[in-house]
């Protein structure tokens, strides 16, 4: 049975509550709640006129209108949207094409020259670009626009809706399987637990493939004008805030240090701002420090993952700081990533599949509405994270009395040293608390007497100058035997193309400086 209205339905009647609203911006290009619906619903049409229903569609280009008319029409149209970074080289998007059986690639000229090779290799796929160029093979953006005639609604609630791929930081990234259904009740969960309004201007800066498409949808269906920043920059963004008149927007602790630290912040006016959330990735402490001074209390971090997309917990602006201790100065919730939405129930347990105490370090499950079908042709790693009904994160936490849900990182990045368990995050969240460090990073690696010890990765804030022995005595009080055994300095943290520290290669570099030091 049908129980869950679908989003094309759903957006058909916000468009025609909002129908003269101003609805999508980019650039100099506005579109009204009618207009987007006109044309996401002309182009289901198209793709329905050349595509079977369930085919995969993967979308490899940059920020822009396009992204989100498509993902509305590949809704519409029952087809299966397939999220392809802009980043990824041609080799994973190959992989995650061949992996998936995409019928069809939409791209644009950020990607043409990934997609223009991909696109001899691979002629068994549709390749259509969607700005500039004669499409590729003959296919056309003109001939999806154009199409006319209704669109009839056969999509169920447990139908496949889109296979979102891991970032593949642990690993051979998998295909994330989430129905209708699924994104249904993660837009309930937006709607309900978040401040979304109807007046409210949303500025994306964030891949629309990622989290910031995500967003556009709820604060569409709230009837707020979502604005698309040209180029995806920190300038681009603040010079939109002002421009725009923005009222929030969401990015990921990277950018926000970005924001923070931006030598010429002063001169833009940021006025309008009432909410920034962020999420993805451990804030470093400066950073949320530095946020909550210059913006004061209307920031809420967000957590999610691939697998239970985006709203598993939240930590609201007014919760973001520690009760006072008498200083005056209340500290920060530094790895806090808040209490469950309220239609998420979250169990932190030991390897025993019990929960573990209050201020114990477990494993973060989840169940829910919203936690995926799956991953794609993958039966055997499914049943290792999908156990009883509850989803297995691999995210290691402790919680408190009151709720709060503070992480301790990846089960597979904990390291053991002298048989004591060593948390990089609770490392990390410390070392970004010394005023001259910008970005800290940690990961262990082998030690004949200790077993493991934790290598340090920092960049210092700009001018600012810092020793390891100095690093190393700030931290000793605070982390103890946790403490890092070695420290390299370096100009910036790696990120993958997700944005997210790339610990993978972090690990790399500290195991060829171990092998150098013992030649």
């Amino acid at each position: 049975m049908n129980t869950v209205a679908s989003l094309s339905a759903i957006a058909s009647q916000t468009a025609r509550h909002f129908s003269g609203r101003g609805c999508l911006t980019y650039g100099n290009q506005h579109w009204t709640f009618a207009q987007f619906h006109a044309q996401f619903s002309a182009i289901a049409a198209g793709l329905l006129a050349q595509l079977g229903r369930g085919s995969r569609v993967g979308l490899f280009m940059s920020n822009r209108p396009e992204y989100v008319l498509l993902q509305f029409a590949l809704e519409k149209a029952g087809l299966v949207r397939v999220p392809l970074n802009m980043r990824f080289t041609g080799h994973e998007v190959a992989a995650i094409l061949e992996d998936c059986g995409a019928s069809a690639v939409f791209f644009d000229s950020a990607t043409f020259d990934r997609a223009s090779v991909l696109a001899e290799k691979m002629p068994q796929l549709w390749w259509c670009q969607v700005d500039g160029r004669e499409a590729i093979k003959g296919k056309n953006w003109a001939s999806v626009t154009q199409a006319v005639g209704p669109v009839p609604t056969l999509t169920q609630a447990d139908d496949l809706c889109t296979i979102n791929y891991t970032s593949g930081t642990s690993g051979k990234p998998k295909g994330v399987m989430l129905s209708h259904r699924n994104w249904a009740a993660l837009y309930r969960n937006m709607l309900i637990d978040r401040d979304m309004r109807c007046d409210d201007v949303v500025g994306h800066v964030g891949p629309l493939t990622h989290a910031s498409g995500t967003y556009f949808v709820p604060w569409y269906l709230r009837g707020a004008r979502n604005v698309i920043v040209e180029g995806a920059s920190i300038d681009g963004l603040l010079e939109a805030i002002e421009r725009e008149r923005i009222t929030v927007f969401t990015c990921v602790p990277t950018a926000l240090t970005r924001i923070v630290n931006h030598p010429d912040i002063e001169r833009f006016d940021l006025s309008s701002l009432r909410a920034i959330g962020y999420g993805a990735e451990p804030i470093p402490y400066n950073t949320l420090e530095k946020a909550l001074d210059r913006f004061g209390s209307i920031l809420t971090q967000n957590y999610g993952l691939t697998e239970a997309m985006m709203t598993v917990a939240t930590l609201s602006p007014g919760d973001h700081l520690l009760p006072d201790d008498g200083t005056g100065k209340p500290a920060p919730r530094v790895g806090c990533i808040g209490r469950p939405y309220t239609f998420v129930e979250v169990v932190l347990r030991g390897e025993d599949g019990e929960p573990v105490p209050v201020g114990e370090v477990g494993e973060i499950t989840v169940r829910s509405e919203h936690v995926m079908q799956g991953y794609w042709n993958l039966p055997e790693e499914t049943a290792k994270v999908l156990r009883d009904g509850w989803l297995w994160s691999g995210d290691l936490a402790r919680c408190d009395d009151a709720g709060f849900i503070t992480i301790s990182g990846r089960s597979k990045d904990m390291l053991i040293s002298g048989g004591f368990n060593i948390y990089p995050a609770e490392v990390e969240a410390v070392l970004t608390s010394h005023p001259c460090v910008l970005e800290a990073a940690v990961v262990g690696i082998p030690d004949a007497q200790w077993g493991e010890i934790p290598i340090a990765f920092v960049a210092l804030a700009p001018g600012e100058t810092l020793t390891a022995a100095q690093l190393v005595d700030y931290c000793k009080p605070l982390l103890g035997f946790k403490t890092p055994r070695r420290l390299r300095f370096v100009n910036a943290i790696p990120k993958n193309a997700n944005g997210k520290v790339d610990k993978p290669k972090l690990k790399v570099e500290a195991l060829t400086v171990l092998e150098s030091e013992n030649v």
